[in-house]
């Protein structure tokens, strides 16, 4: 009686932690994956990878690589607003960092049963007002008079 006692409360406990999982928006998954990245949670982090993930990056290699990332840039300074849209069947977020020497964004992917399918750290492109610069207006090239 003890041990179905037991079961029934860890398969209750499961069922809550799946479902909050499921009740977390894309934009706060990925606020979790980095704040667990940022805490050296790496473990928490690949726990969530999907098969692919897992085969492609290491809980080492995703220490060192985010570890990397102060040394390069400086401290983090701050994270901007996620941005979230549907792409391929996934759920892709931006973050954009404000490190001390520079702008990066995170895009994070989470598959729909809410696991990480894809983590990538970029350099952010720097805002130009407006559309796109007019184009050059092409210049007479003059031929230069022998002498």
């Amino acid at each position: 009686m003890k041990h179905l006692m037991i079961r029934c409360a860890l398969t209750l406990l499961a069922a809550f932690a799946f479902s909050s999982a499921w009740a977390q928006s894309p934009s706060e998954r990925a606020i979790q994956v980095l704040d667990q990245l940022d805490a050296g949670q790496i473990e928490e982090v690949t726990a969530t990878f999907t098969d692919e993930m897992s085969a492609g990056l290491d809980a080492a290699t995703l220490s060192q690589l985010w570890a990397s990332l102060p040394q390069q840039l400086g401290a983090l300074q701050q994270r901007g607003t996620p941005q979230e849209q549907r792409q391929d069947g996934h759920d892709v977020v931006l973050v954009p960092l404000q490190y001390e020497r520079a702008a990066a964004n995170a895009i994070l992917s989470f598959n729909d049963a809410g696991q990480l399918a894809g983590l990538f750290v970029q350099p952010a492109q720097p805002a130009t007002p407006g559309a796109h610069p007019p184009p050059a207006t092409p210049q007479p090239v003059e031929a230069e008079e022998a002498e």
